[in-house]
This record gives structure tokens, C-alpha cells and sequence, in this order.
């Protein structure tokens, strides 16, 4: 993450064991996003055992940069460091590529003490280039709703048969929205986010995820559980709602596939969150995206969402799995096995998840 202003030489980076005190006030001097909050990195990295190395930048005692990286295991190879972990934009914040450079450079000073072969910085696009020896992809796109203007200002822009109709359809069809905040809420958006994630094959987050993470951080006021429920009671969609100084975050979404077509719950759900922002002047961030999922892309652009590119700093290159396609190849083949898979074996499979951060 950037900020306009000019830092004109390198300063000390230092190492903390834990997140230092002001941590949470570089968020929000040099334009940090949820995924830098020290709350989140902390509960993130207890939840999946990960070792988490905090950097600054600054001379005098004054911080003027900062990176997190947590160390993720691997089944089959060594452990990547990794900024962050289930956070697509992450990074450095810093005012310069001096700073940035300098931070990222500690990374791999780090892996080679540590024995670790890669390194993975996930950041917007940036002005400035890789830091030396790191190699940059723009794979991937997150797609951002501006809510300049207002509720009526999102709505205009907002695709008027595909998103319009389809949110009209659903409250016409009585979908209210609900705040979920009990653990038992946090147990039905887990139980509906594994169906969801096993149908397009993957694995889901382990349920101590919803009812330890996202319901410690609701609770910090970082998170809302939005839940879309149906006139005879039940529960047909959900989505988890990641709240940053300048952007929230669409982060989990699920839904019974059985009452898509007749409740149009999603899009209600998505409607009451684009809402939420334009009150609170915030951009509204419904994710990354492939270049192969161009239905995924396609239906956020529908949104009237805006393609912002992600620049992804790998070192010693860009490669492993974020760089593979989802469409062939091995996850291709992977998604099909898991998707077969009896729903209690794939619940089980949660255990694998602190392994694809």
C-alpha cells in the first residue's frame, strides 16, 4: 500500500516478536487495508498456528514502514513467508520503493536464515517495480464498487437485468437480511460456506475459523455476518463482511443451491453490504479475480465494480499454485475429486486449509 509522500532514504528495519504498539496507526497513516490490521494477522496466525515475523521501518524510533509475514507449512515442499496469508492485498506499507524495498529485502533475509525457499508479497499494483532478485505477476485483478455519490449513485451503476432485476426478485420474494452475531449464526454460515466450497471443489475453513476469528474480530466491530433469511425461517444465504479503514471486503460468501433461483438471497445480501458502504463512504471490494474465472469477473463487473490490477512479488520466481490455472491441470483435476467427495470427508478436509495460504 502506498502513500503520496517522499521518504528520501532507507531507514533501519527492525523485527518484532509481536505487533508493536503503533502498529495499527501505520494502517491507517500509510493506507493499510483489513488484511494489515495487527488484530487480524494476530487471530489469523493463532487460528492456523502460523509464526508471524512483524518489520518496520524507521530511524529514531519513528515508524515510517511496515510489513507482517507468517511462515506457512507445506505438505509436500518447504515453508513459504508469506505477506499474508488468506489476505490478497497485503504488503508492504510504505511511503516509497526505498522503503518498500528495504522491507522486502528483510523478507528474504529472514527465509534464508529460517530455511525457506520462497517468498510471497500480495499488494495492489504499486508505482515503483519488484525489489531486486523478486520476480512480479499481474495475474490477478480484485474488482472495486466506488460509492462516491451515494446509495443512488451505486445503484445506477449497478447492471439492470442481471443485478437490478435479480435484487428486486428477491425482496419481492420476502429474503430479509439479518445481523448474525451468536455462535450458533457463525455455526450456519460455516455449515453453508462448506457446502458452497466443496461444490467448487476446494476446501473450506475450518469452523473455528467462523466461531474463533471472524466472531472475536465482529466483536472489535472489524467484521458483519450478513444472513439473508427466507419467509418460512430458514437461513438461505451468507455472507462475511471485512471492515478496513478505506475499504470493506465481500470475503466469504455462501448460499443453499436450492433456493437460488427462487430467492435471489446473494444478491439481496450483496445489495444490503454495497448499501452499508455508500453510508460509510468506504470502497466496496468484492475480491480477486483469475483470468480464467471470467464469469466470476463478469458478474462483478455487473456490480459496476472498477478491474484493479494486484501486483504479486514472488522470489526466487512466480511460480507454485497461485500461478497455476484453475481450469486445467492439476486444481482442475483436484476441484473434481474434492467436489465427489462424501460431505463429512470434506469437512474433514478443513484441516488442509492452513496449507493454501
Amino acid at each position: 500500500m502506498v502513500k503520496d509522500e517522499a521518504v528520501s532514504c532507507t531507514p533501519m528495519i527492525s523485527r518484532h516478536p509481536d505487533a508493536p504498539a503503533d502498529w495499527n496507526t501505520l494502517v491507517h497513516e500509510w493506507g493499510g487495508t483489513f488484511y494489515h490490521d495487527a488484530r487480524w494477522i494476530t487471530a489469523l496466525a493463532r487460528c492456523f498456528r502460523y509464526r508471524v515475523h512483524w518489520l518496520t521501518a524507521g530511524d529514531a524510533g519513528t515508524p515510517v514502514g511496515a510489513l507482517a509475514l507468517a511462515e506457512v507449512p507445506s505438505l509436500l515442499g518447504p515453508k513459504r513467508l508469506v505477506s499474508f496469508p488468506f489476505s490478497f492485498i497485503a504488503g508492504p506499507m510504505a511511503p516509497s520503493a526505498e522503503i518498500a524495498h528495504a522491507l522486502t529485502a528483510e523478507a528474504r533475509a529472514i527465509a534464508a536464515e529460517r530455511g525457506i525457499r520462497r517468498v510471497e508479497v500480495k499488494q495492489l499494483g504499486t508505482p515503483w517495480p519488484p525489489a531486486p532478485g523478486f520476480e512480479r505477476s499481474m495475474r490477478y485483478t480484485t474488482y472495486r464498487v466506488p460509492t462516491a455519490g451515494g446509495e443512488q449513485a451505486v445503484w445506477k451503476r449497478l447492471h439492470v437485468t442481471s443485478t437490478q432485476q435479480r435484487i428486486r426478485k428477491g425482496q419481492k420474494a420476502g429474503v430479509t437480511v439479518v445481523d448474525g452475531r451468536t455462535a450458533d449464526d457463525w455455526l450456519v454460515m460455516a455449515r453453508l460456506e462448506e457446502r458452497t466450497q466443496q461444490g467448487h471443489g476446494v476446501p473450506a475453513p475450518p469452523r473455528r475459523f467462523f466461531l474463533e476469528v471472524c466472531r472475536g474480530l465482529q466483536e472489535a466491530g472489524l467484521v458483519d455476518l450478513l444472513l439473508a433469511r427466507i419467509p418460512d425461517g430458514r437461513i438461505a444465504a451468507g455472507f462475511v463482511l471485512f471492515k478496513g479503514p478505506r475499504e470493506w471486503i465481500y470475503a466469504l460468501s455462501a448460499s443453499d443451491p436450492a433456493l437460488v433461483r427462487d430467492y435471489r438471497s446473494t444478491h439481496v445480501l450483496l445489495w444490503a453490504g454495497l448499501q452499508r458502504a455508500a453510508a460509510a463512504g468506504v470502497v466496496f471490494d468484492l475480491g480477486r479475480s483469475a483470468p480464467e474465472q471470467t464469469s466470476l469477473a463478469e458478474f462483478k463487473l455487473r456490480w459496476g465494480a472498477e478491474a484493479v490490477p494486484l501486483a504479486y512479488d514472488y522470489w526466487p520466481d512466480a511460480s507454485g499454485l497461485t500461478m497455476a490455472r484453475r481450469d486445467r491441470g492439476v486444481l482442475a483435476l483436484g476441484a473434481r475429486l474434492w467436489s465427489a467427495l462424501p460431505a463429512p470427508v470434506a469437512r474433514l478436509g478443513s484441516t488442509l486449509y492452513r496449507y493454501l495460504g
